[in-house]
């Protein structure tokens, strides 16, 4: 089968053919049928973030069983999944504990071999994944199935960034109805935020992004407000916006240092600060530490979302088919698996929201 391979920082991803290894126990083959093109993809490439190499990339994806290992209760062959890029088995602590999103077994299956490559040498995959492939073997507790007329590109998107957005207003936040929120980075995840805000009914939802498309995008999900950071401090608007007092919570979809200042400036005191973006390896951030003291903020982070995927991916295709959430709006263009790198390179310039790649096609 084909798949694309990070083997080096900077470098373009590499077309190969590869054969997957045999199933363990707890493995499902997959035929991908589907899968989206994420900011941290471009940042792994990049080599923000090491995962070592070679790595299957791509973590993002919808598609069909082939084959179950033999201890994989509740999927079978022909069953419609969608790829985690949090896994969950369902019995370590942090699962038994309602923390699904950061089981144990996340670290572990990272460092699997999935597939060996014509020289002999062997890759795992991104996440435990590997999804920018026509076929992948990944252990059970990385799929959710799903049963769905939904399209492939749409459910492709629940597997990281929509889910990140969407999960950390609707189950981490404290927003309330008739609540304000602001969101920085209006990407997959800020747009999927500002959605999440409209089905709980905030009031007031703030957008920030220096990219006018992306701040377009704000708009037509729901924004009220939408403001240029480069054309003046968004804090004054904020201000005005919300009797002076600053939004209730704030998503900050960047984690750049600068982001997290102006998240701590345009949030009330006692309100909320939710760190979502993926910050690199090396990045440190910098408060105002007597004013975060005396407002009372709470600033924390939701690794995806904060998502239980039993839970949360079968509630989102509900949202889909139910209309209330429009997931084919997020999909800029459709690409060939041999168009990955220029995906990513439209992904990285801003050009595109998300691109999806399908595999089968030529």
């Amino acid at each position: 089968m084909k798949a694309a391979i990070f083997v080096a920082p900077g470098k373009a991803l590499r077309l190969e053919e590869v054969e997957s290894l045999p199933l363990g126990p707890t493995d499902v083959h997959v035929r991908v049928d589907a899968t989206a093109l994420c900011q941290t993809d471009v940042a792994v490439r990049r080599g923000d973030h090491s995962y070592g190499s070679p790595l299957l990339m791509g973590h993002e994806a919808s598609g069909t069983v082939l084959a179950v290992g033999s201890h994989v209760a509740g999927l079978k062959a022909g069953d419609t999944v969608i790829s985690s890029s949090a896994p969950a088995c369902g019995h370590c602590i942090q699962c038994a504990s309602g923390r699904p999103h950061i089981c144990v077994q996340s670290l572990h299956l990272r460092s699997v071999p999935r597939a060996r490559r014509a020289d002999g040498s062997v890759a795992t995959g991104l996440f435990g994944l590997g999804t920018f492939a026509e076929e992948m073997v990944v252990d059970r507790a990385s799929l959710v199935a799903v049963d769905t007329d939904q399209p492939p590109e749409s459910l492709a998107l629940i597997g990281c960034g929509v889910t990140t957005g969407l999960s950390t207003v609707l189950n981490r936040t404290q927003l309330s109805h008739g609540g304000s929120l602001a969101v920085i980075g209006c990407g997959t995840v800020g747009l999927a935020a500002i959605l999440g805000a409209g089905l709980k009914g905030a009031a007031t939802i703030v957008a920030i992004d220096p990219n006018p498309a992306r701040r377009d995008d704000a708009r037509r999900r729901g924004a009220t407000l939408v403001l240029d950071p480069g054309a003046g401090d968004p804090a004054e608007a904020v201000r005005a916006a919300t009797g002076g007092l600053g939004v209730d919570a704030t998503i900050d979809a960047v984690a750049a240092p600068a982001t997290v200042a102006q998240a701590q400036a345009i949030t009330r005191r006692s309100g909320e600060i939710v760190i979502v973006g993926m910050p690199p390896a090396d990045a440190t951030f910098d408060l105002a530490a007597l004013p975060f003291f005396l407002s009372e903020q709470r600033l924390s982070s939701a690794l995806f979302g904060s998502a239980n995927i039993r839970r949360d991916f079968p509630t989102f295709v509900r949202l889909a088919e139910s209309g209330r959430l429009d997931l084919a709006s997020f999909v800029s263009r459709t690409l060939a698996l041999g168009d990955v790198n220029a995906g990513l390179d439209a992904l990285s310039r801003g050009e595109i929201l998300r691109a999806v790649i399908r595999p089968g096609r030529r």
